[in-house]
């Protein structure tokens, strides 16, 4: 077996040496191409890899998990963040279920499951103290729901009760929100998440709740002074307003002139005072009685008049007294009241706030757009101004879409103006160029390794092929006797163990020559059995030189004859 290495080896060099300079580079660097790309492969299929088991951990629950990932023996991995761990994929879907039934991620955020375990001798501090948790851990359970909010913390601040009214505080609240990245919320959403926790604790208002952003910027609009939150709301009103009659010009001309051609303007006045109005009216000609009151009275009879002395004489004892008179009186009256009704009519008004006091409107409409044919073929786009009558078309129709009225004081213009339009062909040009740029890098990769792999088939795979489907039976034969001397040498020597049981013992009766005959005749059909189109080749030529020797013996024969008779 080493005397088959030698010779292998022996033919490789034989072979390698036969090259020339240019090719043995070419050997040289594909085998080292080759050689690399193999241990790279290696490398790669080595290589353990890993996916996300969890996202957007909080410290407490990446420190829990990756406990209990080390308790198990798993490989995982954890981003410089900590806040994502993957894990080997094999394993993803069993540890994911497996951490879910241990309540994981959740640490750090309890509910009213609190109060599952509740212990003996708990003071109503403590029992105060959980019920905070319990509504702050499920605020932000419900917090965290919404659409874009990735973590969220909130903290109750609820005064204790006082016996009396003036003294009693109201509750507070505070939001902090870590949202994910490229959501922004708006005023309607962060409203909803003051509403949500204001009427989740009792005795808490909207603007009692303030909600900030993970940077520290203030989201809600709380304004402790009533008037500053009703001209906000004032402003969004009419912002709204105003943004709806623009989107209802613009999308009802660009069916006219193309959509982008159009642009609307709208500046409301909007009357914002509430005016309650009690108005009351009488009816003159409508006066009936509605009640009569009559009285009459009369009185007759006589009283005795004054009697006596005037003065001191009738104090004096022994005076007569003076005549008896009597004085008569007949007396008589009437009295009449009568009361008359009115009818009166009485109207209470009350006007709603936010009515339109007054619009302005501007539009500007782009110019009409032609398409013309030059004489060269070339089709270029004419801008043309709209004219006057489909100007005022344009404004009746505005008009009675926004409701327009004069007499209040409404203007509407409108004004027909060529668009600038932006040039994006030199940008298209420059993104063209790119994508041409990238699309040759890749071109040029991939064939360069395309054609790193046909060289090193063409250079080192065909070659090696052919060589040794040329030489391998010239180098097994090589090892072989090749006659009946060294086959009984070797034999002799026992050079071939086994070869007793395989070769049978030659009688001393055999002729040598005509064993070596038939030793020749099968190694002959072997070769020919072995490459078939290698004998035929090889009996071609036998039979063209064969071919080309008599006629050349015959050309040669005739020129001597010729020769022979000019002599």
């Amino acid at each position: 077996m080493n005397e088959y290495l030698k010779k292998v080896f022996k033919h490789i060099g034989e072979f390698f040496g036969s090259l020339t300079v240019v090719r043995k580079a070419i050997v040289i660097g594909l085998i080292i191409s080759l050689f690399a790309i193999i241990a790279g492969l290696f490398f790669w299929a080595g290589t353990t890899t890993f996916q996300s088991l969890m996202t957007n951990l909080n410290p407490e629950d990446s420190s829990a998990i990756m406990r209990v990932l080390r308790d198990k023996h798993i490989p995982y991995q954890v981003d410089p963040t900590g806040k994502n761990i993957s894990v080997p994929p094999e394993s993803l879907y069993e540890l994911r279920l497996e951490l879910a039934t241990m309540g994981y991620p959740q640490t750090g955020v309890v509910g009213y499951e609190l109060f599952d375990k509740q212990t003996l001798g708990t003071t109503s501090f403590v029992q105060k103290l959980n019920q905070r948790r319990a509504q702050e851990g499920e605020l932000v359970r419900t917090i965290t729901t919404i659409r874009g909010v990735k973590r969220a913390r909130v903290h109750l601040a609820i005064p204790q009760k006082s016996p009396f009214v003036e003294d009693q505080k109201k509750a507070t609240a505070s939001v902090i929100i870590d949202l994910e990245a490229g959501t922004v919320l708006n005023e309607k959403q962060v409203y909803g998440i003051g509403n949500l926790v204001a009427r989740a604790i009792e005795g808490m208002d909207v603007n009692d709740v303030v909600v900030v952003d993970s940077n520290g910027k203030v989201l809600s609009r709380n304004s402790s002074d009533p008037l500053a939150a009703a001209t906000a709301t004032q402003l969004d009103y009419q912002q709204k307003v105003e943004s709806d009659i623009e989107k209802r010009v613009e999308a009802m001309l660009s069916r006219v002139v193309g959509d982008g051609h159009v642009v609307a303007k709208v500046t409301a006045d909007i009357d914002f005072s509430q005016v309650n109005e009690t108005q009351t009216s009488y009816d003159a000609d409508g006066v009936a009685a509605r009640s009569v009151e009559r009285r009459a009275d009369s009185n007759s009879g006589s009283r005795p008049g004054p009697y006596g002395v005037a003065g001191a004489a009738a104090n004096t004892p022994g005076q007569p007294p003076a005549a008896n008179s009597e004085t008569k009186f007949d007396t008589n009256r009437k009295n009449e009241v009568t009361n008359y009704e009115i009818p009166q009519t009485i109207r209470k008004t009350s006007r709603a706030s936010g009515q339109v006091k007054k619009l302005s409107v501007a539009v500007v409409v782009d110019g009409k757009h032609t398409k013309m044919t030059g004489k060269d073929g070339k089709v270029t786009d004419k801008v043309e101004a709209w004219s006057e009558e489909k100007r005022k078309e344009f404004e009746d129709v505005v008009a009675t879409a926004v409701g327009l009225d004069r007499k209040r004081g409404d203007s509407l213009e409108i004004k027909s103006m060529e668009f600038q339009t932006e040039d994006f062909d030199e940008a298209s040009k420059v993104m063209a160029e790119k994508d041409r740029k990238v699309y040759i890098q890749n071109m040029v990769m991939y064939g360069v390794i395309g054609l790193t792999i046909a060289l090193f088939f063409f250079f080192v795979v065909r070659p090696f092929i052919k060589w040794v489907t040329e030489n391998t039976i010239d180098s097994v034969d090589s090892f072989l006797p090749q006659t009946i001397e060294e086959l009984e040498r070797l034999q002799k020597n026992a050079a071939l163990p086994g070869m007793e049981d395989a070769v049978p013992v030659l009688p001393e009766q055999m002729d040598p020559e005509k064993v070596e005959g038939e030793m020749i005749k099968e190694k002959i059909i072997t070769l020919v059995d072995a490459n078939p189109h290698k004998a035929a080749l090889i009996l071609r030529d036998w039979l063209h030189s064969d071919g080309k020797k008599k006629a050349a013996a015959d050309a040669a024969a005739k020129e001597a004859a010729a020769k022979d008779k000019t002599g």
